[in-house]
């Protein structure tokens, strides 16, 4: 009877350890979406008020925010700079130079939340944003603004090729 099962586990052993799972490619992870090789620049397209049961409201932005660069870098530090553009911000605490601030971000990808700071719409402080799409050249951003979440502003984001 041994002899019978031998040549039985034999060719199962065989068939099992054929049956591997082909080696698929890894998408994208948001962090390398968001910044590319080694930066990605990005500029705020639009703003837009979300609320339960009323139509979307597209926000107006003044043009020294809407031209604002938002720079990550894919290093070990996730360096995050914020630019001014050709507009400048008739504020007297805003700095002269083009840089506006230069921080970390932080990815979270299993609940997809980006922590970042906008300092012409929130000051410098770190807020944290839910990814709701991301790809090569778009990224919308979340922030729910009541504890039910049925109040948010959606950020959508361009990609931009300017330096």
């Amino acid at each position: 009877m041994k002899k019978k099962l031998f040549p039985f586990f034999i060719i199962c052993c065989l068939v099992l350890l054929s049956c591997t799972e082909e080696i698929q490619p890894k998408k994208y992870t948001y962090s390398q979406l968001l910044t590319g090789k080694n930066n990605k620049s990005w500029r705020i397209h639009r703003i837009i008020l979300r609320e339960e049961g009323e139509d979307d409201v597209i926000l107006d932005r003044n043009d020294c925010e809407s031209d604002d660069r938002y720079i990550f870098y894919a290093n070990s530090e996730k360096l995050f700079e914020v630019t001014n553009g050709r507009e400048k911000c008739q504020n007297p605490e805003e700095p002269e130079e083009d840089l506006l601030l230069s921080y970390t971000w932080s990815l979270n990808n299993a609940n997809a939340t980006i922590n970042m700071v906008m300092p012409h719409l929130f000051g410098y402080y770190l807020i944290p944003f839910i990814v709701k799409e991301m790809d090569e050249n778009d990224m919308d951003l979340e922030l729910f603004i009541n504890e039910e979440a049925t109040v948010s502003y959606v950020f959508q984001f361009r990609k931009t090729d300017e330096e």
